[in-house]
């Protein structure tokens, strides 16, 4: 059996170097500091204002 075949050793060989990935961030995301909200529709209402938002921006932009 090869070792690609087998998924301990796969798991084995990632333990063995691990490489910590760098995470993208978005780099056109709307300000949007701390909120309260009285009700979970407004909290939708928020997030949908938000999303329309950074749809017109042209939508998520991702760097390194």
């Amino acid at each position: 059996m090869k070792k690609t075949d087998d998924a301990q050793a796969k798991l084995d060989f990632w333990a063995a170097a691990p490489r910590v990935a760098p995470l993208p961030r978005v780099a056109n995301l709307p300000h949007f500091g701390h909120k309260r909200f009285n009700s979970q529709a407004a909290m939708n209402r928020w997030k949908q204002r938000l999303l329309n938002e950074l749809a017109d921006r042209g939508g998520a932009q991702w760097t390194k």
